[in-house]
């Protein structure tokens, strides 16, 4: 029964860390996203404010998927959650980079907010591997 619920947290976890892909390229997207307002060659209805309605609708839904499998495997104090924590962390603030009211991006925090992303991304991807063994 034991190696049961091993694979099946084992493949859980392979899951979760498919999701974690997924999201990062649509957070990525995002990014490009906003490149191709900034430059007028997106639909007119968009905009930075939209767009970060939709960015920040996305982080909640990962958000939803990540505290499910937390809760489930109760890892609340662990590693990986505080490893997820930090990304997520991340991610929200790289939204600062707009300025919805003008439909401005600040290109330096865009790129500070990218670097830091992709550091706690390595981060987070390591303490899944550490939960596997």
């Amino acid at each position: 029964m034991g190696a049961i619920n091993n694979n099946y947290r084992l493949l859980e976890t392979n899951v979760l860390l498919d999701r974690f892909l997924t999201y990062r390229e649509v957070f990525t997207e995002h990014f490009k996203t906003m490149k191709v307002i900034e430059r007028g060659e997106a639909l007119r209805y968009e905009t930075y404010s939209r767009l970060a309605d939709n960015y920040i609708s996305n982080v909640h839904r990962f958000i939803d998927l990540c505290e499910s499998y937390i809760a489930k495997y109760h890892l609340e104090n662990s590693q990986l959650t505080e490893k997820l924590n930090d990304y997520l962390v991340e991610v929200i603030d790289a939204i600062s980079c707009l300025d919805t009211d003008r439909n401005r991006i600040d290109h330096i925090k865009l790129e500070q907010a990218k670097r830091k992303i992709h550091q706690k991304e390595i981060e987070f991807m390591n303490a899944i591997g550490l939960l596997a063994n």
